[in-house]
């Protein structure tokens, strides 16, 4: 049996976006919308993420379309059986596309193998802002396994190719050593604006990262990063009119 599949779509349309939802192991919630633009809170359709599951959501954002898209209570990996389970998200960003994604934490719990991949495709004036947490293990556990993967291209060249692999049962020195929280913030199309809230890795090409290793994930900068950086998403959109609430897709 295929994985399920989560699809978001977006595309201008007057006088609101025809946006596109579909359910699968997450469920997306058409917010609100205006002709360019929609808010999307995404959920889960039930218990997530059990051995052997395998999510995979699609995200296309058609041009000159800007999409806010926020998860709704983060996601626990359970452990049990030893059989991983997947995350994939595939993002295709059309030209002058904009994507917020403001995502909360995977947490792995003992026992717990995950696989995540993100893949984001931009083509020309696009811009994604993504937000990616994980937290090895619950209150009083040591964490199961992550290894997880963004890979970044803009206009068919690579932007940002990285991965890391963390245990709680087995840490590792130059990954997250005692730590259990990797939280990461990443631009990629436009540079940001300095920061003296975190560290920020300048890409080659135009695009920034910003990471968070500790304990707790309420000690993480990164909020603070992530409300400059998508202030100057914002700054760079044309003025929106006025937004039109809806609990539906198109």
């Amino acid at each position: 049996m295929p994985p399920a599949h989560t699809l978001i779509e977006i595309e201008p349309a007057e006088p609101r976006s025809a946006v596109r939802l579909v359910t699968a192991h997450l469920s997306p919630r058409l917010v609100s919308r205006t002709a360019t633009s929609a808010h999307v809170a995404l959920m889960a359709a039930g218990a997530l993420l059990l051995p052997g599951d395998e999510v995979s959501i699609t995200i296309r954002v058609g041009r000159g379309c800007s999409l806010s898209l926020t998860d709704i209570g983060g996601t626990v990996a359970y452990g049990g059986r030893s059989e991983p389970a997947r995350w994939t998200a595939e993002v295709d960003l059309a030209p002058g596309a904009r994507l917020l994604w403001a995502g909360k934490p995977l947490i792995v719990s003992d026992g717990a193998e995950v696989l995540r991949t993100t893949r984001v495709r931009l083509e020309d004036d696009a811009v994604a802002l993504l937000r990616e947490t994980a937290v090895l293990g619950r209150s009083g556990e040591r964490g199961g396994t992550i290894r997880s993967r963004m890979l970044v291209d803009r206009g068919g060249s690579p932007l940002l190719a990285e991965g890391f692999q963390a245990s709680g049962a087995a840490p590792q020195p130059g990954v997250l050593g005692g730590h259990r929280v990797l939280d990461a913030v990443v631009l990629a199309g436009i540079r940001p604006p300095s920061s003296d809230t975190a560290d920020v890795l300048l890409l080659d090409g135009p695009g920034a990262t910003a990471r968070y290793l500790g304990g707790q994930t309420h000690r993480s900068p990164l909020d603070a990063v992530w409300n400059e950086w998508a202030g100057a998403i914002r700054a760079t959109e044309p003025l929106e009119r006025e937004g039109i609430h809806a609990h539906g897709g198109r």
